[in-house]
């Protein structure tokens, strides 16, 4: 057996070797690599076994959490894009609704239903409201709808309020 070589540094002080006596944790290291029959280098690679081991489990460990967030970031993109599309099917219909308010249909639509107008041809029926008549009384025939003038041009509201609404005369 080769004879190994002191460390250049004690020879050169002349400290002797001294073993001290393993105590607490140091005692206990001592003697679970006892049982393991270790020692030296093979103590080293045990160490650093464990250090490597350890590290692996934390990469595990931090893999599946980003595998988790993955899945999540999915179910929230399928849910945008869904969101996504029910704004473009909205965004289509509001498009088509501009479009038909600045359609001409519409522009005449509102000028006879809100402004009261009529092309010169069209004759404006106002329909007469008949109140009930009592049984003892004799029937009498319904009044004929009015024509409007072309001279007299009221808000079609206002005529629709007389209708229903009669002045007390």
């Amino acid at each position: 057996m080769k004879r190994r070589l002191q460390h250049a540094r004690r020879r050169l002080f002349a400290r002797p070797r001294v073993r001290r006596q393993a105590t607490g944790f140091r005692l206990r290291a001592d003697s679970m690599l006892g049982m393991l029959h270790l020692s030296g280098k093979s103590a080293l690679t045990v160490g650093l076994a464990l250090v490597m081991m350890t590290f692996i489990a934390l990469l595990i460990v931090n893999f599946v959490g980003q595998v988790m967030q993955s899945g999540r970031l999915e179910a929230q993109r399928i849910e945008s894009e869904a969101e996504l599309q029910l704004i473009h099917v909205e965004n289509a219909r509001l498009e088509g609704a501009v479009a038909f308010t600045e359609s001409d249909v519409y522009v005449e639509r509102a000028a006879r239903d809100h402004l009261s107008y009529a092309y010169p041809q069209d004759t404006v029926i106002l329909p007469r409201l008949v109140t009930p008549v009592p049984a003892d009384d004799p029937v009498s025939e319904a009044p004929e709808p009015s024509v409007l003038s072309e001279t007299v041009r009221r808000e079609n509201w206002r005529l629709w309020w007389e209708a229903f609404f009669p002045a007390a005369s």
